[in-house]
């Protein structure tokens, strides 16, 4: 069989992904930041409804759920004086498994592109983990409407010139499988098993094996 054949056959022929809670562990990292926003304002800590919200929300929308309407200019200042590099990046870390998988849906030839609530300096993160050659494009809630809107996902679709049954959204939360089911994207849920999805994943280790035959067009 030649390889434009076996390309042919293929199922699978793009995969976004989600940032917090996919490719990085986040979770201590967001609550860090939220919290020094409080903080500065003199508000307690969030509470564990709060710190879900705020880890699937946009910061735009955390900072609407989070902060009383009269006080947003002063958590804005509090953003501002916040030492992202010194205070939270050292919080962040990649999933086990996510390079290894990179690689081989590089070797196969698949698109990888980023769907992302996150809203700034994504790039400069994804160049701090040795990932931004990995995807292109990568939207965020500052180029287009943030989860659950699917925008990014359909743009992503148009980039690419592929039908939402070629690609796949890897994700974790709630946000994530609204934004796939109204762009028409199989949803996968990243170690959630609470989601409603087409594929769950416990990790990235297994991955591979279990969708070898999407990939390869078995």
């Amino acid at each position: 069989m030649s390889a434009n054949s076996q390309k042919r056959q293929h199922t699978l022929r793009g995969l976004v992904f989600d940032i917090d809670g996919v490719i990085l562990d986040s979770r201590s990292s967001n609550m860090e930041y939220y919290n020094l926003i409080r903080e500065a304002l003199h508000l307690p800590r969030l509470t564990a409804e709060e710190e879900d919200y705020c880890q699937m929300a946009s910061v735009g929308q955390a900072l609407t759920r989070i902060i009383p309407p009269e006080r947003q200019e002063e958590a804005e200042r509090a953003c501002k004086s916040i030492n992202y590099r010194e205070r939270i990046l050292p919080l962040l870390t990649v999933e086990p498994g996510l390079m290894e998988l990179l690689h081989w849906l590089k070797q196969h030839e698949l698109r990888l592109g980023i769907f992302t609530n996150r809203s700034t300096a994504v790039e400069e993160l994804l160049r701090h983990f040795g990932l931004e050659s990995f995807f292109n494009p990568i939207m965020t809630a500052g180029n287009c409407q943030p989860k659950p809107y699917p925008d990014g996902l359909l743009r992503i679709l148009d980039d690419w010139d592929l039908k939402p049954g070629e690609i796949a959204f890897l994700g974790d939360s709630r946000v994530d499988g609204q934004a796939a089911k109204s762009a028409g994207v199989p949803f996968w849920a990243y170690r959630n098993p609470a989601l409603k999805a087409q594929l769950h994943l416990d990790g990235f280790p297994a991955m591979i094996t279990l969708i070898t035959p999407l990939v390869e067009g078995w």
